[in-house]
């Protein structure tokens, strides 16, 4: 089935200007040697970049996405589906979906690509580490990697809060003369 222009903005609720700029960044194509005709596809592929956009990624992070995994595949790399649409497009989730996109924005803070995301997503479990119900089925190896994998991102996040508290340090003490030299000024002791 193909899809004209104006179908495919009507279906993915987005304006001329976004479909614009997904076509100049060949993030979709309308068919070869067609006037402006898209496949079908392009419906599933528009709402993923829509939820990356969603997710604060900019249009050159969804084309290096696109470009190392594809976009159909994206919902399995983590990002997760509304639990359902208001008429008006917007997407609704439960409590643990929220608490799920916030874990994932989380993450990405800390430059773990969408492939590293959805390992650890399936390290923490499906409810984020809060019961350990899912355990009981691991095997003895499954349950020696994980470990394994769990106590390197827990030494990698000490290494950042280490690095960050040091950084921050920096800024403060930046501020801090900054500061003082910005009040003597207004006070009209020019240093």
């Amino acid at each position: 089935m193909e899809l004209t222009r104006e179908e495919l903005l009507q279906r993915l609720k987005i304006t001329s200007r976004e479909l614009e700029e997904w076509t100049e960044n060949e993030l979709l194509s309308s068919l070869p040697g067609t006037a402006g005709l898209f496949p079908e596809s392009a419906l599933d592929e528009g709402e993923l970049i829509k939820k990356f956009s969603l997710l604060g990624y900019a249009i050159p992070e969804i084309q290096k996405i696109k470009k190392s995994v594809g976009l159909p595949v994206r919902d399995e790399k983590g990002l997760i589906a509304p639990h359902r649409r208001t008429e008006g497009g917007f997407r609704l989730y439960r409590p643990g979906g929220v608490v799920l996109l916030t874990f994932i924005k989380d993450l990405q803070a800390f430059n773990y690509t969408l492939a590293e995301i959805g390992t650890i997503l399936k390290l923490a479990g499906s409810d984020l580490g809060v019961t350990d119900t899912d355990l009981a089925e691991m095997s003895l190896p499954q349950l020696e990697r994980d470990e394994g994998a769990l106590q390197f991102l827990i030494e990698h996040m000490r290494e950042v809060r280490e690095a960050s508290s040091r950084v921050e340090t920096v800024f403060a003490r930046r501020l801090r003369a900054v500061s003082r030299l910005l009040k003597a000024r207004k006070r009209g002791h020019v240093p």
